[in-house]
């Protein structure tokens, strides 16, 4: 993984941590829990192994 991929990732996590606190702080954590399960649920179903779709010879 090239250094700048991986800089853009721990980027992209600290964001998301500090837009998590900013949302359970000013909404609080029984509005903002459901949609961190929905969108904790749609991205696994989005890494979810998708079965080589070629037929076999």
């Amino acid at each position: 993984m090239p250094v700048t991929s991986f800089a853009l990732l721990i980027l992209a996590v600290l964001m998301a941590a500090a837009l998590t606190v900013w949302a359970v702080s000013a909404w609080g954590a029984l509005t903002v829990l459901p949609v961190l399960m929905v969108l904790a649920l749609a991205a696994r179903w989005a890494m979810a192994h998708v079965p080589h779709d070629d037929p076999k010879p």
